[in-house]
């Protein structure tokens, strides 16, 4: 059995091309909601540094209890325009976008 897409065409190894109407994210039809509701804009988020470890920032959301997240410490502290010594404690936001790979974290700023 081949394989289909949306529209049940087979796709063949010369049918792989990607259509510009769906989301190179999530597959999702790339219409006025998505983009409202969707990967568009990102959304900013506020992180707490808990600690450094060997060159490593952890943090995690300011808010909620999440999972702990690691980071390259000198390049937070560049970000942020702070001494790297000053990181754990320090609170800053920044703009997380979903993309294809994960995440981007960027516009960093303390909070």
């Amino acid at each position: 059995m081949s394989r289909r897409d949306r529209e049940g065409n087979a796709v063949t190894a010369r049918n792989t091309s990607i259509d510009a109407s769906t989301c190179g994210i999530c597959g999702q039809l790339q219409d006025a909601r998505h983009d409202r509701d969707g990967h568009g804009a990102g959304r900013r988020v506020e992180y707490v540094v808990v600690g450094t470890r060997g060159g490593i920032a952890e943090f995690r959301e300011a808010d909620a209890g999440s999972r702990l997240r690691k980071t390259d410490a000198a390049v937070l502290a560049l970000n942020l325009g702070v001494e790297e010594s000053g990181l754990p404690g320090r609170r800053f936001s920044c703009l997380v976008v979903p993309d294809e790979y994960g995440v981007t974290r960027s516009d960093f700023r303390l909070a």
